[in-house]
Order: C-alpha cells, then sequence, then structure tokens
C-alpha cells in the first residue's frame, strides 16, 4: 500500500497518496542490450578520468572520491551550505511530516520551472473540501517536495484538472538576461545630384 502525504491548509489535514505517473507505463519503451563478442550483456562503468578509476553501475551513489583518489563512504560526507560553509541540516521526508500549504506562485513563476516528475493524488473524492481549495485558489499551491530524508527538496506544485488533483515536481530555470539589443543606426547620406557631370557616362567614349 503506497504511503500518504498530510496536506495541511488551515486547521484541516487532507491524506492523500501519490501514484507516480511514468511515460514508459503510458506509451512503453524499448532498451538496447550491448553484447560482447561471446553474445553476453556489458555491464556500464563510469570512468573518472583524474585517477583512471572505472566505477560499476549504482556505484556513484554510494559514495565519492576525494582529492586524493580516496574512496569515500556517502556517509561519511559532509554537508554545507554553500553562502555561509555552515553545516548543512537534513530536511525530513514529506511522508513523514504535515506539508502546511500557505505559499502560492503565480502562473508566470509555475513556468519557469522544469518538471521532472508527475503524481497523480489518491483519495480526493474523499476530501472534496481539499479539491475545492485547490481549484479556487488564484494562485498555484506550492511546497518542497523530499521523497526521502535528505539536504534539499524539490519545488512542488498542486494542480487542479477536472476534479483530480496532480503534483507536478521540478527545478527552476535560470535564465541569463542578456540585455536588449541595441538599434541600429542608420547613417543618412545625401542623395547624389543626377545630373551631376561627374557620375555623367559618355558613350561615345566607348
Amino acid at each position: 500500500m503506497a504511503r500518504a502525504l498530510n496536506f495541511k491548509i488551515k486547521d484541516q489535514v487532507f491524506d492523500l497518496e501519490p501514484l507516480k505517473l511514468e511515460r514508459k507505463k503510458l506509451y512503453g519503451w524499448s532498451e538496447k542490450i550491448v553484447l560482447d563478442e561471446d553474445e553476453n550483456p556489458c555491464d556500464t562503468f563510469t570512468l573518472y578520468p583524474k585517477f583512471s578509476m572505472l566505477i560499476p553501475k549504482g556505484g556513484v551513489g554510494l559514495g565519492n572520491i576525494d582529492k586524493n583518489g580516496q574512496w569515500v563512504e556517502k556517509s561519511d560526507i559532509i554537508y554545507v551550505n554553500i553562502e555561509d560553509n555552515s553545516i548543512a541540516k537534513l530536511v525530513p521526508s514529506s511522508y513523514d511530516t504535515e506539508i502546511e500549504l500557505s505559499d502560492t506562485v503565480s502562473v508566470e513563476c509555475f513556468l519557469e520551472y522544469n518538471i521532472t516528475a508527475v503524481y497523480s493524488l489518491q483519495g480526493e473524492e474523499n476530501h472534496p473540501n481539499f479539491v475545492k481549495a485547490i481549484k479556487e485558489s488564484k494562485e498555484i499551491f506550492t511546497f518542497i517536495f523530499n521523497y526521502r530524508t535528505g539536504y534539499e527538496g524539490d519545488a512542488a506544485f498542486l494542480i487542479e484538472n477536472d476534479g483530480e488533483i496532480f503534483i507536478l515536481v521540478g527545478q527552476k530555470v535560470e535564465f541569463s538576461f542578456l540585455g536588449l539589443e541595441e538599434s541600429g543606426i542608420l547613417d543618412e547620406t545625401e542623395e547624389e545630384d543626377s545630373e551631376s557631370d561627374d557620375d555623367e557616362f559618355d558613350f561615345s567614349m566607348m
């Protein structure tokens, strides 16, 4: 049974189960298998060029390599904030705490995010007040979604469509402002006198 998320709007708490929508389940998928000379499947490795290391598939998520090329367990890594180098605090999983819906963003702000995951909330038929609140909101409710306990989460948005509620998870796309193009200036030149002697062509010279 899927775990439920507990959303809080003012004094009411609504529990709904998120179901991840995956493109491959909707449309199917194809898989490319690379074989060696003996028709055996090849394994995937990550090349660490600085130290000429080959890290097997899944190994990158288990740890890291320090500046001396030594393996560091993920549990031994200390995370710090970029701004002031202070020790980063763990953010609990969204499943382990109430999600208070108090922040909203405009549609224009929402469109600045690259959506990477979509969840359909199951059980909305049992919470009509929740659906009504999402539908009638002038702006889009947003919160930080953390699938598991970690040091940072992703932005999440609640969208209502035909009585169904969806969570759209993504990251903001940072656009670089290059500036307005400068207007070109056309040099105004005086019209040349077509009757000028210098511009006349004498066909008798040919």
